[in-house]
């Protein structure tokens, strides 16, 4: 039993009304066992737009959670829903990277004690050798939870009750028939307490609980004036056994706070109960904020498959993919699950964010369509924010708005305008997602250990960047990066928040410097690339192979910048560090990363060989190729890159004497040929 499914409060709290004692008296009576192991937008983009009526707009209110939605850390009893069909498009997805689960940890519960009775511990039968327990004034069943009444002679007037189940003591309840401030009970509790972050929560009494978690102690406060808001006076304290749904709680909220806050209390609600969706979907999006992509899908998988009915699962597990590379998977498993989020005008309006940025980033853009979907989301937002919302609700409003001017600003800046000027009002969508960021920043409360927002939108002005290499904007943005991410990481105390500024500033001046080595400012180049190296270095070195691409690119391109007079040692050592991871996950990659992989690799390798060393360059030339096939696979590269490959390829054989080689290669740049 947990205080969120309190069965029997209202019945027992109606017979326990007799506490007079002062709520100090109890300051000898509790004790802890210790714990075994603990809407803005730019100017509207003109487009051709075509009809998207696959996410409709509703009239639906803000979602508020119902009792059940409330509880993701609840396992589903039942298998899916919408007849399987969910199920089967998760086990029909390719290349799960689901790693086996890890070994099961027991963990013994913990928390309050009464008197020497811990719930989750002490067995009801034991109750009657305890020489302040043996002998309650009151016995009775109430929906299957046993009840024992008790007075204490030193506590006069004070009614005591433990509730057990199944001979195991569940809860232990004081009720005060006189309030008591917070104040004078956090006193009570005063060294136990004093580092244990609270959460609150309303009961189905209608009574606020401040909850311990680490403790399984609760205050239940009176209610205050205001409907709906509790007083600050406690009428009645609970022990229980420690569970898990009460971290999941608070994890939620430290998605605000602190990725590290966040991380850890989902693996300690994960050590109380292991098939919490709830938690596995927390640690999903705290492993995609570091982009931990093969644990990220490994936890928002099992989340679904443990509770497929809520609509953030499925639109975490959505970005997951995304992430990943496999675009055309998560526009098949849109389209399984959009039924489970239209109805929800916040998750609807992540499902068009999202379906904005599956539309530029698949093997056959749709810009225009990309452009429609990201402002129908900002007009929803629009409506949304006339309503009466919480700050939880505007906050991820305003992360999605952030988003949606985003993704927007990048399918602008890639699309192809009969007027090529208006490639540059991406940077009108950049400047409105930097306004965006400015209010999230000031929503920030003052414990939280959240990095800038700007960051995302820096990250995301340079990938605009790659497709206007020319634009002013380039020094600004690469500056901001530099300065932003390490003011941050100078100061945080936040780990996985760190990784997460790295892991973003890394990629985004990995970016920067292609964009100076196709200006010829090698210098500048190869100063921003090793920084961004730095970075990723950090936070990739432990992942497996497949999950350190941007790492092996970033040495890629530095190889590349080297190359080109500066270092040639430098560039030697690069080029073999990437070719070398490149060499192990050619087998495994996916087809829109093999295209990242390829160009870049094969344009390499000609350095290479130009450079002198043939050998190697061939080498290379033909991890290349690997690559570029599996990238033509899917639809992500041109036969004329093979063509071209394949063709240095037959050359490259050549020039080593290699003639069956180049004979083979020359058949295959034949079928690549460009038609007459």
């Amino acid at each position: 039993m947990s205080l969120n499914d309190n069965h029997y409060s209202k019945r027992l709290k109606c017979a326990c009304t007799a506490l007079a004692t002062a709520f100090i008296g109890f300051a000898g009576i509790f004790a802890f066992a210790e714990e075994d192991g603990a809407v803005r937008s730019a100017v509207f983009v003109e487009s051709p737009a075509k009809a998207l009526d696959a996410i409709v707009q509703t009239s639906g209110k803000t979602p508020v959670a119902t009792s059940e939605e409330a509880k993701i850390g609840k396992a589903k009893k039942k298998e899916a829903t919408n007849g399987g069909k969910i199920v089967d498009e998760l086990e029909n997805l390719p290349d799960l990277n689901v790693r086996p689960d890890d070994g099961h940890v027991d963990h013994k519960p913990h928390g309050a004690s009464l008197a020497g009775v811990q719930p989750g511990v002490t067995k009801m039968s034991e109750l009657k050798s305890n020489p302040t327990f043996s002998k309650p004034v009151a016995e009775e069943t109430v929906e299957g939870f046993k009840v024992n009444t008790y007075q204490d002679p030193t506590l006069p007037d004070a009614t005591i009750q433990i509730v057990g189940k199944n001979d195991v003591v569940e809860a232990i309840m004081i009720n005060l028939s006189e309030a008591r401030s917070e104040s004078d009970a956090r006193k009570v509790f005063e060294s136990e307490i004093k580092d244990v972050r609270p959460i609150w929560s309303p009961d189905e009494a209608g009574n606020f609980r401040e909850v311990f978690p680490e403790k399984g102690v609760a205050f239940v406060l009176e209610a205050g004036e205001t409907p709906g808001l509790p007083s600050n006076r406690v009428i009645q304290v609970v022990a229980e056994t420690v569970k898990g749904e009460y971290f999941i709680m608070r994890a939620e909220q430290d998605l605000h706070v602190s990725y590290t806050y966040a991380r850890d209390d989902a693996e300690h609600a994960l050590l109380h109960d292991e098939n919490a969706p709830g938690a596995h979907w927390i640690l999903a999006q705290t492993h995609l904020a570091v982009g931990d992509i093969t644990n990220a899908r490994k936890h928002i998988f099992r989340a679904i498959k443990l509770n497929d009915s809520l609509p953030q699962f499925h639109l975490t597990y959505i970005n997951t993919l995304i992430q990943a590379g496999e675009v055309d998977s998560a526009l098949r498993y849109m389209d399984a699950v959009r039924d489970t989020f239209v109805e929800h005008p916040l998750y609807q309006i992540e499902g068009l964010t999202l379906d904005s940025i599956l539309r530029h980033e698949q093997a056959d853009p749709d810009y225009d369509g990309s452009i429609a979907q990201g402002q129908r989301a900002l007009k929803l937002l629009g409506s949304l924010y006339e309503q009466n919302l919480s700050p939880d609700v505007i906050w991820s409003a305003k992360k999605l708005e952030e988003q949606a001017n985003l993704s927007i600003a990048i399918a602008v800046a890639r699309k192809e305008w009969k007027n090529e000027g208006d490639r540059e009002k991406a940077f009108e969508w950049i400047d409105a997602a930097t306004a965006v960021a400015g209010e999230l920043d000031k929503m920030l409360s003052e414990e939280s250990q959240l990095p800038s927002a700007q960051i995302d939108v820096l990250q995301a002005g340079l990938d605009v960047c790659l497709d206007i290499p020319d634009a002013a904007e380039v020094d600004t943005y690469a500056q901001r990066v530099i300065a932003a991410a390490d003011i941050y990481l100078k100061k945080t105390v936040d780990e996985v928040s760190a990784a997460s500024v790295r892991w973003r500033a890394g990629q985004a001046l990995t970016n920067a410097a292609r964009i100076y080595e196709e200006r010829k400012d090698y210098k500048k180049a190869a100063s921003l690339g090793e920084k961004g190296l730095g970075y990723l270095r950090l936070v990739t070195e432990y992942r497996p192979p497949i999950d350190r691409i941007p790492t092996a690119l970033a040495q890629l391109h530095l190889g590349k910048i080297y190359a080109s007079g500066l270092d040639d040692a430098k560039a030697e050592k690069y080029f073999a560090s990437a070719n070398e991871l490149f060499a192990q996950i050619q087998d495994h990659v996916r087809a829109r990363d093999a295209a990242k992989v390829g160009a870049p690799l094969a344009s390499a390798a000609t350095i290479c060989w130009k450079n002198g060393k043939k050998e190697e360059g061939r080498d290379m030339l033909l991890t290349a190729v690997t690559f570029l096939e599996k990238a033509r696979s899917g639809g992500f590269v041109k036969d004329s890159e093979l063509y071209v490959s394949y063709s240095n390829l037959s050359t490259m054989s050549k020039g080593l004497k290699d003639a069956a080689s180049a004979e083979k290669y020359k058949k295959l740049a034949d079928k690549y040929a460009p038609q007459k």
